[in-house]
């Protein structure tokens, strides 16, 4: 069975959209970190703990 060429090419298309939908926000967070310099991944932050007042 052979797939006809608008077929593939929508396939193809529709394959590298999602592939930039998926990389977006990824791509967008390390571009964010570049502009303001931050690298969270280095820095070691202490955790906070929550009290609840009873």
């Amino acid at each position: 069975m052979k797939i006809e060429k608008d077929v593939a090419k929508k396939l193809v298309r529709d394959g590298v959209i999602s592939l930039f939908l998926y990389a977006l926000p990824v791509a967008l967070m390390f571009l964010w970190f570049y502009i303001k310099g931050e690298r969270p991944w280095k820095e070691q932050k202490q955790a906070t703990e929550l009290t609840v007042n009873k």
